[in-house]
């Protein structure tokens, strides 16, 4: 449906245009050959002549003025039909490329790249010895979904460079606020791999009440923590 607008759109637009510079041509012509509009002429100015007093050449350069506002009057009609359209082809563009940027095989790349770098990331660091290897899986894949859920409610696109900033600099912190609130929420080794699984693939089938009620308590003053680092990109 988007391609077919945008064709549709694309036509209009280049059939107005075409007219558009028609009708110009049409106006410059008349200019060589008429008075101008606001020269004086007493056939044109004074309703009491009549029709029959006016000579043959006089009653063609009338009726050639007349046209001439005509067009002129068109031609400022069909520009601000061009204005519009050239909004809305602006705006199917931005639809398109965000749709593009969204799309489930291409953002899902994304996403998973920077899971990729964060695990990467978080195993280099020294501040995270002193998390287990399960929770440092855990706080990578938690930083993902909250890089892909806040970036979808916000419709934002990112450039490479910002990209490179979020993960360097403000994901790993929300990794480490999740790893924190992970010994809380996961009373045991069986709650923590739920957890995990949780951050990977958003399952919470198998987890109780008490879990589910404790991990959101957890997941809240992270994300709220990550919102107010990355309010930046949203003015």
């Amino acid at each position: 449906m988007l391609i077919i607008a945008a064709l549709v759109g694309y036509f209009i637009y280049s059939t107005i245009s075409a007219q558009q510079v028609e009708n110009r041509k049409k106006v410059e012509g008349f200019g060589e050959l008429v008075i101008p509009l606001d020269s004086s002429d007493s056939s044109s100015t004074n309703p009491s002549i009549k029709q029959a007093d006016i000579s043959p050449t006089q009653r063609i350069i009338s009726t050639l003025k007349d046209e001439r506002r005509e067009l002129l009057e068109k031609t400022v009609v069909m520009q601000d039909k061009i204005n519009s359209l050239e909004a809305q082809v602006a705006e199917l563009e931005h639809y398109k490329h965000t749709n593009e940027r969204y799309a489930p095989h291409t953002f899902n790349e994304e996403v998973s790249t920077v899971h990729a770098r964060m695990k990467q990331l978080l195993a280099s660091q020294a501040e995270s010895k002193r998390f287990t290897s399960t929770q440092i899986k855990g706080m990578a894949a938690a930083a993902a979904q909250e890089y892909k859920r806040y970036l979808t409610i916000h419709k934002l696109l990112l450039d490479q460079d910002q990209i490179d900033t979020i993960v360097n600099n403000h994901l790993s912190v929300y990794a480490y606020c999740i790893g924190d609130g992970m010994d809380i929420a996961a009373n045991n080794r069986e709650e923590e791999q739920l957890v995990v699984e949780y951050f990977k693939t958003s399952k919470t089938e198998l987890m109780t009440s008490r879990l589910k009620s404790d991990l959101k308590a957890i997941i809240k003053p992270c994300q709220e923590l990550l919102a107010e680092r990355l309010a930046y990109l949203t003015p």
